[in-house]
């Protein structure tokens, strides 16, 4: 009796497979890996007069690294060549923080749809109105999302190998990238769903991800307690920097979420 069965790849999962086939290398990606006391970050959650209100991990995450890629420009640009002259390579330096974020999609008959939305210009904005925007992304329709509108009629008004051509040029054009991928990083969390940690690749050159906030024996003074902590983990293209400049950067990412009161100011400086 034969117990599997053999069904076509549907429209967005279409888009997905060409996206991860095109765009993601393990050849060229380096990761680190951090464990984030959240202490700090459970104080400044613990303060809002109402859940609601409470800045979620993705914005303090969002936060941070975003002022780190102010402190190391070198780390906020992408490596891309010309979709015409694929034997030259030139550098995309991002003088904004604009972070993608991964987002999951319900489409009936398809499974595991995904997409990403963009958060414009992190540094200017407070935790909350991050949480805010966020929080809006899990219902963002076509009548509301550039983002989704477009990748859905892409989906299903074109022929497959065309909408799998159109969806990659993005790293062909400068202009095309920072529209629809937005900056350097991508931000991909499945903490929600109780994975401790994930090691991965992904389309952009920074890739960041955290994994189940919850409670775990870490060591202060030289005595072991029981504190809120994550998994945290960047991969970097090793194209893009060297290991010790990533190395700062992701200490100094590190380092903020452990002091979230830096993530309190709005940096709204011409010169960024």
């Amino acid at each position: 009796m034969d117990k599997s069965t053999i069904e076509p790849v549907r429209q967005f999962n279409r888009l997905n497979q060409s996206l991860v086939e095109s765009e993601i290398d393990f050849g060229r990606t380096v990761h680190f890996i951090a464990e984030i006391d959240l202490t700090e970050i459970e104080r400044v959650r613990d303060a809002a007069t109402r859940p609601a209100d409470r800045p979620t991990y993705t914005a303090f995450v969002a936060k941070a690294v975003a002022l780190a890629l102010l402190e190391f420009p070198y780390a906020n640009r992408r490596l891309f060549r010309p979709l015409f002259l694929p034997f030259l390579s030139y550098f995309q330096s991002f003088r904004g923080t604009d972070i993608a974020v991964a987002i999951e999609r319900n489409i009936e008959g398809q499974a595991a749809v995904a997409y990403i939305e963009v958060l414009r210009d992190v540094h200017r904005q407070t935790l909350e109105e991050l949480s805010e925007r966020l929080r809006a992304f899990s219902s963002t329709d076509v009548t509301n999302s550039r983002q989704w509108r477009d990748f859905s009629r892409l989906a299903t008004s074109f022929p497959a190998p065309i909408a799998s051509l159109i969806v990659r040029l993005p790293r062909h054009f400068p202009k095309m990238w920072q529209r629809y991928r937005g900056g350097a990083v991508l931000i991909s969390s499945p903490a929600k769903y109780g994975v401790h940690g994930v090691v991965a690749a992904w389309t952009h050159p920074l890739g960041v991800t955290f994994g189940l906030a919850q409670k775990k024996a870490l060591v202060r003074n030289d005595e072991v307690v029981a504190a809120m902590a994550f998994t945290f983990a960047m991969n970097w293209d090793r194209r893009v920097m060297a290991g010790a400049q990533a190395a700062r950067f992701f200490a100094r990412i590190c380092e903020l979420l452990q002091h979230p009161d830096e993530m309190r100011a709005v940096i709204n400086s011409p010169a960024h």
